[in-house]
């Protein structure tokens, strides 16, 4: 009797040790997201943007009973913003069977979200984490941002999002960054509710008026995002010259580059401004046929790089007999690292203007915004551009995982099975195994 009594008491002592990790462990979750795309995981930038929330925000999900695995998705990625910030609740609704709630917040269609807060609305279509976390900052109060994008002078369509060259993809990502993207027919005349004008790339030449206007407009206290190409206009190089951005005219070379399957032009970005990013980014950029930027001092002008590249890189300055193999030249092309990314303050009546400049547009074309951290690094710029002290620049991408683990589809007869026969079935073996060794000892005793 002695060594049952033993066994119940350790048996006691084991459950109420469970208990109390399995308390712990509700009042602080920790998950461990094993999944290849880390579909688990929120991205620094959520996660950034939900540790700055100081007001309540309700959310209201309405899906189909009917299904489930959509349904599912929702409610898990819920989960996961209230689980990293107790302020976001959240409720499953089906739509069905809750016609008051749906037509209160004026929702017709299965698997929306609207989120609430503090009188503010906001409807979640399609429910992803980037629209979800757009959301955030817009029923939150962040303001919206007009960016004007400057066409007309060979620049990438800002409509396209089928041709490669296109720039649709750009908008749409600025656009969930709660920036009001619309296009500029010419720059003779900057809009007065612009909070930031966007040159990407233009392959024809400024008329002067146009040139004064974008002078006038950071003069003014304007923001102006300079994306320039090696091959860019001379009014373009001269309205970048007037605030101290000399355009390096050669081309980055980066045979490091290589290891993520790009040529030895691409270039990557190996670090960003802390002063401006102070979460360093998931992934590098990675520029496809980069220019190196130069500062010189203006008066009453402060000039910082923003964006370097890898020591390894080195600039072409030209000069070659064409055909002939790109090897650097000691004396002639420079070594690295190189800056490709500039921003200078210009000092104005009211607030101060600012230039953003990156020597290379290519890199926010539809084929290679979705390459590594190509569409960080637009949506960086834009916003030290744009807003700078409250610039969000934490990375939108989530971190990959690494290690052999792969993704594994199971059905639910098949989860149901794997859950009985891994945990249950053992445990039961166990305590089979305990409660024999215990009577044996009894009877022995």
């Amino acid at each position: 009797m002695r060594a049952l009594a033993l066994f119940v008491a350790q048996t006691l002592a084991v459950v109420s040790i469970l208990a109390s990790l399995l308390v712990l462990a509700g009042r602080h979750p920790l998950r461990l997201d094993l999944s290849p795309d880390r579909s688990l995981t929120l991205s620094p930038h959520t996660l950034r943007v939900l540790g700055e929330l100081h007001g309540e925000v309700h959310a209201t999900a309405f899906t189909a009973s009917q299904e489930q695995a959509i349904r599912q998705q929702i409610a898990d990625l819920l989960r996961l913003y209230g689980d990293a910030q107790p302020l976001v609740t959240a409720r499953m609704l089906d739509l069905d069977r809750s016609p008051g709630e749906a037509e209160r917040l004026g929702v017709s269609n299965y698997n929306v979200v609207i989120l609430e807060s503090d009188g503010r609305r906001e409807r979640i279509d399609p429910v992803t984490e980037e629209n979800l976390t757009a959301g955030l900052l817009a029923v939150t109060g962040r303001s919206t941002v007009v960016a004007y994008v400057v066409q007309g002078h060979g620049e990438p369509d800002l409509r396209d999002i089928n041709e490669r060259s296109g720039s649709g993809d750009a908008a749409a990502a600025l656009a969930s960054d709660g920036f009001d993207v619309r296009p500029l027919p010419g720059a003779g005349r900057i809009p007065p509710d612009a909070g930031l004008v966007i040159l990407a790339g233009p392959t024809h030449e400024l008329q002067p008026a146009e040139v004064d206007a974008l002078d006038g407009y950071l003069r003014g206290g304007g923001r102006l995002l300079v994306l320039v190409d090696t091959d860019a206009p001379r009014s373009v190089l001269d309205l970048l010259g007037r605030f101290g951005v000399e355009a390096g005219k050669d081309i980055v070379v980066d045979q490091d580059a290589k290891l993520f399957g790009a040529d030895g032009l691409s270039a990557r970005v190996a670090d960003l401004n802390e002063k401006f990013v102070s979460d360093r980014p998931t992934a590098s950029a990675l520029l496809p046929l980069a220019q190196s930027i130069r500062l010189e001092e203006r008066p009453g002008m402060e000039a910082e790089f923003l964006a370097v590249t890898d020591e390894t890189t080195w600039a072409d300055v030209g000069g070659r007999p064409h055909g002939t193999e790109r090897v650097f030249r000691a004396g002639t092309d420079r070594g690295g690292p190189l800056p490709v990314g500039a921003v200078v303050r210009v000092p104005a009546a009211d607030r101060e203007g600012r230039l953003v400049a990156v020597g290379d547009s290519r890199f926010a074309s539809n084929s290679q915004l979705g390459v590594l951290g190509n569409r960080d690094l637009l949506l960086v710029a834009a916003e030290v551009a744009a807003r700078r002290d409250q610039a969000i620049a934490a990375p939108r991408r989530r971190p990959t995982s690494t290690g052999p683990f792969s993704t594994l589809a199971l059905t639910a007869r098949e989860a149901r099975t794997i859950f009985w026969v891994a945990c249950v079935l053992p445990a039961m073996l166990l305590g089979t195994a305990a409660v024999g060794v215990a009577l044996s000892r009894s009877r022995t005793a």
